[in-house]
């Protein structure tokens, strides 16, 4: 019997998503398990700019928002992807809907790869009917038209009934987990939970 496959919950427009991307994949390979890429659309927020009467609070937000950047940058970096932009007013619905159809087919993982990387690279626009179309015909999925509202409402809804609330998330072993941080764990979970864990 073949083992559940990691659940990995992720918006195109979340730099912690790309940057789970490689480790959650290479995690997978290691194992030998799938990964169900379940999509998420959230709203990215832009860096508040510095004010010269900005409260406590305000800086606050800037501050670590800007440190977020920063270490978004740093492991980006590290793991050689390329962030050429940022993804304040992007609507990731038409990508999220086109994630569902590559599940559907058979492409989910090359779909995301496809997608998230380039997007991110500045050489994909993920509003783009078109192009999305065309990312999944050149991986041999059946032609895609646009998007059925209710469906993805209804996939992220089901999610959030599950306890999901941000990306990315992982769902293992009936738990869940926020973040890639957690991997260790997750694969501590998957091999048998020798010893006390990654604690």
């Amino acid at each position: 019997m073949a083992p559940a496959p990691i659940e990995l919950v992720f918006d195109f427009t979340s730099t912690a998503s790309l940057l789970a991307l490689k480790p959650a994949g290479a995690l997978a390979d290691e194992l030998g398990i799938a990964i169900d890429w379940l999509p998420f659309p959230t709203h990215a927020r832009a860096t508040p700019p510095a004010t010269q009467n900005e409260t406590v609070a305000e800086r606050h937000q800037r501050v670590r928002a800007e440190y977020v950047a920063r270490d978004t940058a740093r492991y980006a970096q590290a793991q050689g992807i390329a962030l050429n932009r940022d993804a304040e007013g992007v609507d990731s619905t038409l990508a999220c809907a086109g994630c569902l159809w590559a599940n559907r087919h058979g492409v989910g993982r090359a779909y995301v790869e496809r997608v998230l990387l380039p997007f991110w690279a500045a050489r994909l626009d993920i509003e783009d009917a078109e192009a999305i179309a065309s990312v999944l015909a050149e991986l041999g999925a059946p032609a895609f038209d646009g998007h059925d509202a209710r469906e993805l409402a209804a996939h992220t809804a089901a999610l959030e009934e599950r306890g999901v609330f941000n990306v990315p998330t992982f769902l293992v072993a009936d738990q869940l987990f926020v973040g890639r941080q957690h991997l260790p764990m997750i694969r501590w979970l998957l091999t048998g939970q020798e010893g006390a864990g990654p604690l």
